[in-house]
């Protein structure tokens, strides 16, 4: 009975984020970016690359190349071009494109188009939300410990290999971090890497073709209580939500696993704090570990890829306090 319940409060979830999403009143995102609920929006449109990274905090890779345009566009785009980041072996690892949003939120969403090139590999790190108290103007690094709840916490949607289960690039799950993540060593352990959410129904990342993503992070009510959450949309359906009571699942050391016969997930208390807001978001294009030839990222036998270089492409970034949904027809209403 309480599964049924469950199921059907998922599937309600995803009837109205469908039909109220923030775009479907603006077609081609005309205007979104006037929105009361939208905190940041960007179609780059800009004339240069230089005039974009004036429209962020922080841009890795204007200066060489890194970051660039393209005239491509996702279907029912008005646009005329979109940024395309390239990753060379030797040469970088990438580029971003980072944003600190003032003041911070207790609940943010993120939504943006983006699409693989055809021989992509698989990917090292990708697009996250954080929330970092007294932040500098720059992206913080956490890699091997646990965050402190009274500072920060921080969560990406990316493409996991799995081991090499899934063709690259992967498939969509959360890597996060917060004060109450697990170790990889088990129960005992203090160092701590992004722990795995990823849902059950498995999302493969398409190469070739363009997709829209959408994730969110909703901040604990208090600093006791265990009922922050996190959910991610793929193309304007819900693919994967962690808050108390779902799914169902297993701690594996630092993986949640989610399977029927588990137990309920029990919510996120991602902060000490009310003072830490989510205030960051990171357009991240990462691939350092890939061009390492790290163990989980060896190319899958028998699948095209290129290991010296990626490109992605990423359109309509809209960041807000509220559902965002794809991107609505132009003159649609």
């Amino acid at each position: 009975m309480k599964t049924a319940w469950l199921a059907a409060a998922l599937l309600a979830l995803m009837r109205h984020a469908s039909a109220d999403g923030l775009a479907a009143r603006y077609p081609g995102d005309a205007g979104i970016a006037g929105d009361p609920d939208v905190l940041f929006a960007e179609s780059f449109a800009e004339t240069s690359i230089a005039a974009l990274a004036q429209q962020w905090t922080e841009a890795k890779g204007a200066r060489d190349g890194t970051l660039a345009f393209a005239a491509d566009v996702p279907p029912g785009s008005p646009g005329r071009q979109s940024l395309r980041i390239t990753a060379t072996k030797g040469k970088n690892t990438g580029g971003h494109l980072w944003k600190l949003i003032k003041p911070g939120v207790d609940e943010m969403y993120a939504r943006f188009y983006v699409k693989f090139s055809q021989d992509h590999p698989y990917v090292h790190h990708f697009v996250k939300l954080g929330a970092w108290k007294d932040s500098p103007n720059w992206p913080q690094g956490e890699a091997g410990h646990r965050h402190d709840g009274a500072k920060s916490f921080q969560t990406g949607i990316e493409p996991a290999s799995a081991g090499g289960r899934f063709d690259p690039p992967g498939a969509w799950h959360f890597y996060t971090y917060w004060c109450g993540m697990r170790s990889w060593q088990g129960p005992e352990g203090t160092s701590c890497y992004g722990n795995d959410f990823a849902p059950a129904a498995a999302q493969p990342v398409p190469r070739g073709r363009w997709q829209c993503v959408e994730f969110m992070v909703k901040a604990n009510t208090a600093p006791d209580r265990h009922d922050g959450e996190q959910a991610f949309w793929i193309d304007g359906r819900l693919a994967g939500r962690w808050a108390p009571g779902t799914p169902r699942g297993r701690w594996l050391k630092d993986r949640f696993i989610a399977r029927e016969d588990g137990e309920p997930f029990e919510g996120f208390r991602w902060r000490t704090d009310d003072a830490v807001k989510l205030n960051t978001f990171w357009l991240l294009y990462y691939m350092e570990s890939v061009f390492k030839g790290d163990a989980q990222f060896k190319p899958r036998a028998g699948v095209l890829q290129n290991p010296d270089a990626g490109t992605v492409w990423f359109a309509h970034v809209v960041v807000a306090r509220k559902y965002i949904g794809p991107l609505a027809p132009a003159g649609a209403r």
